[in-house]
């Protein structure tokens, strides 16, 4: 029995990893309480002990909260709101709005472009469930990218810095596509590099910007641990009080 027990622990990479931590828990912090508990007693031992891990975590927390690290939520993407064939400007509507004047032109090796790709290719040739305008990837290339919004600014338009530009405006991003030409491949030869179709409708995807909840769970778990450390540190002020209005008492 033992040895099965033994041999499952080292199979199951989640079960090691969770007694890892839970032996740190108990040596580090334990130790810290049973050298609290023998000087100060058990209960403000516990308090005092409590109060300076929260206090640790709420630092911790802090800087997941600030850089963006530690336990993530979701992180920002582009999400694909309609298609468009032939020129967006006719079709209008709030988001293409003022298309092309009113929005910025981006060059293809861009960041947010590349980072837009994969997501309108997706939507482009369906994913996984196929029935897309185009069978797959190698049908099309980008020609064009331009964007919309996005700006950040601080309350009522002022302190538009970072960290009080808080609010932003929403970012839109189109990235329109054309059919590649037919190439008959020679006989020997490199395969022939994929054109752009000039005679070819151009299809645009339409995207905006999810911003996701990155910095969520590291401030849900900051705000708490500062909640405990708050309740914790106001038990030993308050105790620290009445032990002095003891003692002043007893001298009189």
């Amino acid at each position: 029995m033992l040895h099965t027990l033994l041999l499952g622990l080292t199979w199951n990479p989640q079960v090691r990893g969770g007694l890892y931590v839970l032996t740190a828990v108990v040596i580090l912090c334990g130790s810290g309480f049973l050298i609290l508990g023998t000087n100060l007693g058990g209960r403000l031992g516990f308090q005092t002990a409590a109060a300076g891990l929260t206090g640790f975590l709420v630092i911790i927390g802090s800087v997941w909260w600030v850089y963006g690290i530690g336990p993530k939520g979701k992180a920002p993407t582009w999400v694909p709101k309609f298609q468009v064939q032939g020129d967006p400007g006719q079709v209008g509507g709030t988001i293409l709005d003022g298309y092309p004047l009113d929005w910025k032109k981006l060059d293809l090796a861009d960041p947010a472009v590349a980072d837009a790709l994969p997501i309108s290719d997706n939507a482009l040739t369906g994913g996984s469930k196929g029935g897309g305008t185009f069978k797959s990837s190698a049908d099309f290339l980008p020609v064009a990218a331009v964007e919309k919004g996005g700006n950040t600014y601080g309350p009522f338009g002022v302190f538009n810095f970072r960290p009080l530009n808080l609010f932003h405006r929403v970012h839109y991003l189109v990235i329109q596509v054309q059919a590649v030409a037919h190439q008959e491949a020679i006989p020997g030869a490199a395969p022939p590099k994929p054109k752009v179709d000039p005679g070819a409708t151009p299809v645009s995807v339409v995207m905006v910007r999810d911003l996701g909840s990155l910095r969520l769970n590291p401030a849900v778990f900051t705000i708490a641990c500062g909640l405990l450390f708050g309740l914790l540190v106001y038990q030993l002020h308050t105790r620290d009080k009445e032990l002095m209005a003891l003692q002043a008492a007893a001298k009189q």
